[in-house]
């Protein structure tokens, strides 16, 4: 098994010190436009594969500490069933729809860390926001969404260990 940084004091300071590799790294998929676009995508999903099952996210929980939480009509509806109260109450309490439509986003959680985070667990996991259940999604389209994917580098184990491990290997072709 291998070793993957998940330490989160560890993980800032990696990934400050690691900047520039991944902004290289976005110039390098960018430019190598005989590599398709799927290719890449494969090898993301190859890289990550055993990222994912070595690290337990519920040991970690820095998303729901430190990233803001954006959900759709949809996944208020979901969470006010599942916790049996009022969309208007969820929407009341938990939800900024101002903040949220200024970056095009139907709602966003009013705080951070989140409101439903106990004990680097989700008090509403079966209910918790698609944004929630897919972070961090890094496919499809890897190609054209590293530079948002790599400003979770400092945050989430999984995005840094999977942008050094891509590095490294496309690195090494060149």
């Amino acid at each position: 098994m291998t070793d993957y940084v998940t330490d989160l004091d560890q993980l800032k300071i990696l990934a400050e010190q690691h900047r520039d590799d991944f902004e290289v790294l976005s110039y390098m998929l960018d430019f190598h436009v005989e590599v398709s676009d799927e290719d890449i995508d494969s090898w993301v999903d190859q890289i990550a594969e055993p990222i994912v099952a070595g690290i337990d996210c519920t040991q970690c929980a820095n998303c729901c500490s430190s990233l803001g939480v954006y959900l759709t009509e949809d996944d208020a509806k979901r969470l006010a069933s599942g916790i049996d109260v009022s969309l208007d109450s969820i929407i009341t309490t938990y939800i900024d729809r101002e903040a949220a439509q200024k970056e095009d986003e139907w709602g966003k959680f009013k705080t951070s860390p989140c409101v439903f985070l106990k004990n680097k667990l989700c008090t509403v996991y079966e209910y918790r926001p698609n944004s929630c259940r897919t972070y961090p999604v890094m496919t499809p389209d890897f190609r054209w969404t590293i530079d948002e994917i790599r400003e979770g580098a400092e945050y989430c184990p999984i995005i840094f260990n999977v942008l050094l491990t891509l590095y490294k290997r496309i690195n090494d072709l060149y």
